[in-house]
């Protein structure tokens, strides 16, 4: 089977210590066999074995006897008593397993009937047959296992849109498997902590790439009727067809004249007596084995028709019972609530990922496309799930800020927004007297945008500077948790709240500092991007905060101080999410 899945691209990973093999959804096969023929003859076949291989290890023995058995009984008669027997053994087998898979279907038909199907038997076959699945995972560890997870949904992406053609009924498609599918005790029971893979509810069952909204639900007004249907009614013409074949041979036994009055002895004759049976009129002269024959036709028609509808009641229940648990089930965790983070540069982006790396043991960051931009998924934490953003500098420019901001809250819904990176600070202990150190953290609690200013000429000739526009807040929601957070704190870092300005000027000169302190007194740090953020969150009615460290004090800038700065503010943005549990009920 690991042979076959390497041929046919299902096997993921080649290492001995993980590695990955994929299913294809069962109502795909002939779509997936298709696809398959341009493979090497070795794998075709081996395919059709494996394929074969459920019928035959309950029937092989028989055909094997059947084979021995037929050269065997024309050598003699002994040889034919000997052959017989050699039959009929290879016959136990294959009787064995008819006779369990009677009584088990007899079994579990009465207690769907009775109950109704379970959540586990809906979702396993709702898997089976429309989407991907893993039948089997070997991984050595839990964060080896949520990488094969995600390598192995990559895989089954990329063979859809490769081999199977387009299908509504399909949509992208899912990844899921049981927990019984992995192999390694340590990674099974970790399966609920991993970022990539989300716990069915009710069921053993976990799917893969649902968190990040990575696929596109299939059309359920497109699902294909049920085949067994079809298959019931062949069964009937043709069960009707040749009981009014035997039925003819039967009378025309008893009656070679031509004259045969009411007699059914022509098949058309016979197959008109046999369906009056079916509305209970049992006409016109006929030889007891016809009769029995009729009766037998009645019965098996009854059964028949009893079944497919039994069939399309199933159908309607379990298709009713799909929308309620699979729709629902897989909306309510693609709505984990959401907190974007947003950054500027390449620091500010590592620090926020490590610091979320470290809080999520076998995380692993993945990078999709989000419209036009790229984001970063750092998967579930607080109960919501963490999407990754970095802009270009300032408020000006086709990937500043706005755009940015406005793309992430557009596309992803967040319950709120974080800014965080590196600013300068205005409370410099050096420098102002104040008490602030590198790498200190600033949070907002408002917004000045120090570009909005009016700036005239007083009577005396002096220049005279007003600044103008509105100072927006942060969420109150948000400021509060941040001030608890600040309770029991390891110091340093420091957290100093107050008002941040906003500007598009990179600053590093001391006059212009003197001059924003003299007319911002209150202001406790500055930077660039948080104006075109609040711009964009207040169009979409988006909670915010700023949570930035300090990297400098806007004068003699260097950048080595940056990573600390970075560092601090992305740890207490985690923190702060750990505190708040977005995705608790109620929030």
């Amino acid at each position: 089977m690991i042979y076959l899945a390497a041929g046919e691209g299902r096997l993921v990973g080649r290492s001995a210590d993980a590695f990955v093999v994929i299913e294809p959804p069962i109502a795909r096969k002939t779509e997936w066999a298709r696809a398959m023929k341009c493979l090497p003859l070795r794998v075709r076949l081996l395919s059709r074995v494996a394929r074969a291989w459920e019928y035959f290890l309950p029937w092989g023995s028989l055909l094997i006897a059947v084979i021995i058995g037929v050269p065997m009984a024309l050598a003699g008669r002994g040889w034919a008593l000997i052959a017989t027997a050699l039959i009929l053994c290879g016959m136990v087998p294959g009787i064995a397993d008819l006779l369990v898979g009677v009584v088990r279907t007899t079994w579990s038909l009465g207690t769907w009937l009775r109950t109704g199907p379970s959540d586990a038997e809906i979702i396993g076959a709702e898997m089976r047959g429309y989407h991907w699945t893993i039948n089997l995972l070997h991984a050595t560890e839990p964060a080896a296992a949520d990488r094969m997870a995600v390598e192995a949904f990559e895989r089954s992406a990329a063979l859809t849109a490769g081999l199977l053609p387009a299908d509504a009924a399909f949509g992208s498609g899912l990844l899921a498997f049981r927990a019984a599918h992995v192999t390694d005790p340590q990674a099974r029971n970790a399966l609920g902590t991993l970022e990539s893979v989300t716990p069915y509810e009710g069921t053993d069952w976990f799917l893969v790439g649902v968190r990040g909204r990575w696929q596109r639900p299939p059309d359920r007004a497109a699902v294909r009727p049920l085949g067994g249907l079809r298959l019931m009614v062949v069964a009937t013409v043709m069960c009707l067809a040749a009981t009014a074949q035997v039925v003819a041979l039967q009378e025309r036994g008893v009656c070679p004249d031509t004259d045969c009055g009411d007699r059914p002895v022509t098949f058309q004759r016979a197959l008109i007596w046999t369906l009056e049976h079916l509305v209970f009129r049992f006409q016109g002269p006929a030889t007891w084995q016809s009769q029995v024959l009729g009766g037998l036709a009645l019965v098996a028609t009854f059964v028949m028709a009893r079944s497919a509808v039994a069939a399309v009641s199933q159908r309607v229940r379990y298709q009713q019972a799909r929308r309620k648990l699979m729709e629902n089930n897989i909306a309510r965790m693609a709505a984990e609530p959401t907190v974007a983070i947003l950054v500027v540069n390449e620091i500010e982006r590592d620090a926020v990922v490590e610091a979320f790396c470290s809080r999520s043991p076998g995380l692993v960051p993945k990078t999709v496309s989000l419209g036009k931009h790229a984001v970063h998924l750092l998967g579930s934490f607080g109960g919501a799930r963490i999407v990754l953003a970095q802009s270009e500098q300032a408020t000006i420019g086709a990937g500043a800020m706005p755009r940015t901001a406005d793309n992430l809250i557009n596309k992803v819904k967040p319950t709120f927004v974080v800014l965080t990176g590196v600013c300068y600070g205005l409370k410099s202990r050096e420098i102002d007297g104040g008490t602030q150190e590198i790498g200190d953290i600033v949070v907002s609690t408002q917004m000045h945008a120090a570009d909005h200013r009016k700036v005239t000429t007083l009577a005396d000739g002096s220049r005279h500077e007003i600044g103008r526009g509105p100072r927006p807040e942060p969420a109150s929601g948000l400021l509060s948790h941040a001030r608890a957070l600040t309770r029991g704190r390891p110091k340093p870092p420091e957290v100093h709240f107050g008002p941040v300005l906003s500007s598009n000027t990179l600053l590093n000169n001391r006059e212009e500092r003197e001059r924003l302190c003299a007319h911002h007194e209150e202001a406790v740090g500055g930077e660039m991007e948080l104006a075109g953020l609040h711009a964009v969150a207040a169009e979409a009615k988006c909670d915010w905060i700023l949570i930035k460290g300090i990297s400098d004090w806007g004068v003699q800038k260097a950048d080595g101080d940056q990573p600390l700065a970075a560092r601090n503010a992305a740890e207490f943005v985690a923190d702060l999410i750990a505190q708040i549990q977005p995705g608790e009920p109620g929030d």
